[in-house]
Formats: C-alpha cells, structure tokens, sequence
C-alpha cells in the first residue's frame, strides 16, 4: 500500500469516527455551540459525565444573572466598591460587611487561570462568570433586613465570601 494511500485511509477513518462521536453527542463542534443561560443551586453538569466538575455544584437559569457593563460605559452610581480577589481557590478578603439597603458594586478579580464564578442566592447576588485571568464587576444591592450571608463559586466547594449586612 503506498504512502498516498494509507493516508487517504487513515483521513477517511478519523472522518468517520468524528462523525459518529458527533452525532452521539460525545464531540461538539465549535459550530455547534451555544452558550447557555446562566445556571441556580443544585448538583449539575460538569466536565465528568455530568456529574459536576470535582463534586461541584451549578446555579439553575432560575438564578439572577449579572448583565456586563458594555466597556467604556459609565458604571452606575453605588454607595460602595469592594474589590475582591479570587486565587488560589479561596476569595480574599473572606469577610465583608455592608450597611442595609446599600448598592454595593463587586469588583472581582480571578488571579487563577481556571473559570471561577461569584453569586449568593440567599443575599441576591447576581451569578458572574469570572473567566482566567480576568476582571468582572457585579452591582448589588443589600438586603434591607441585616444578617449573614454567604458567596461562593458553585464550581469549587469550599470557595466561599461571608458578607455581613449590618449598620
């Protein structure tokens, strides 16, 4: 069998092993994608059979979604900006503390190279992606009735942000 040939072969092979691994869902081409809503609380898909990536958790659409402020756009007025740093698995500060009622803009920093996100359904955040290496900003506002709440990255158990409502 010549050169020519084998190739030949070998390029028809992987051509019909794409599209079978295609059309069972397995390979996705880039065609293909559609990016989806936002995800709320509960043990959703991930990267291992759908079993959520390392024991992780996802936010469902029914969750409030951050909408991006367009670039060069001027940010909304706030009573607050706090800069939290996402690295290393872990939020930093770990604590912040807010007064009732106060418009709090979030400005998050992923130092990691991975996807983080940054939500707290309980207080109302709005989900945020937080792609590698990047800098997002969410604007929030506290909930009137003081407590203690918590937000976290759904993609890493443990990544967590203790924000205090009180005066």
């Amino acid at each position: 069998m010549s050169n020519k040939t084998k190739i030949i072969v070998i390029g028809s092979l992987a051509f019909v092993a794409a599209l079978a691994l295609s059309a069972c869902g397995v390979v996705q081409f880039a065609a293909n994608h559609r990016p989806t809503a936002a995800p709320g609380y509960n043990y959703g898909p991930g990267m291992m059979n759908g079993s959520g990536m390392m024991g992780g958790y996802n936010y469902n659409p029914s969750g409030p979604t951050a909408v991006p402020t367009p670039l060069g756009a001027t940010p909304a007025p706030v009573d607050e900006e706090l800069q939290i740093t996402a690295a290393n698995l872990r939020f930093t500060p770990a604590q912040v503390t807010v007064k009732p009622g106060e418009t709090v803009r979030f400005v998050v920093t992923n130092r990691d190279p991975f996807l983080h996100n940054f939500v707290s359904q309980a207080a109302g955040i709005p989900f945020l992606n937080l792609p590698g290496n990047t800098t997002q900003t969410v604007t929030w506002t506290a909930p009137t009735t003081p407590g203690t709440y918590t937000a976290v990255c759904t993609l890493h158990p443990g990544m967590s942000l203790t924000v205090s409502v009180k005066n």
